[in-house]
């Protein structure tokens, strides 16, 4: 077997298997050059393995197939990266400037498994104590000194 497909095999398999527990105070995120690599390779065995087909009958076209697709993931990746991000700044400009000040990505936080195994209360942590910080604000309704029991508009 070709020693570079089984690199590739385990450089897959170390990608997706999930992170260690972390301890219960510490809230790390997974490193975004991580995600990115899950988000590469995982398309990458797909062209790659295409690729070493058509290198058989013309190794020109198999480099320009495995070339081009990396290059297709590379281009896809960049469009969802700003298009979230441009969405996520014009939707809550708050929110945005919050989940950046913290090290957050809104591309990066949303992805599901296989890419990023953070758990919501790590990927959101930000958004989670901005709502718990404004919640503490808010004093408790007071009731209306005006209204008595038997008024028909209380409820």
């Amino acid at each position: 077997m070709n020693p570079i497909i089984v690199l590739l095999i385990l450089l897959v398999i170390w990608l997706l298997l999930p992170r260690r527990k972390q301890a219960p105070g510490c809230q790390r995120r997974t490193p975004k050059l991580t995600i990115a690599a899950r988000m590469v390779v995982i398309p990458f065995l797909v062209v790659g393995f295409w690729g070493l087909m058509l290198s058989i009958a013309a190794p020109v076209l198999g480099f320009c197939l495995v070339l081009g697709g990396v290059g297709a993931v590379f281009l896809g990746i960049g469009f969802c990266w700003g298009f979230t991000n441009f969405a996520t700044f014009l939707y809550s400009p708050r929110c945005y400037r919050l989940w950046k000040k913290n090290g957050g990505d809104p591309f990066f936080d949303t992805l599901d498994r296989p890419f990023n195994n953070d758990p919501d209360s790590i990927r959101y942590q930000e958004l989670f104590e901005e709502a718990a910080r404004q919640q503490a604000d808010t004093p408790p309704a007071a009731p209306d000194p005006t209204r008595g029991i038997d008024d028909p508009n209380v409820i």
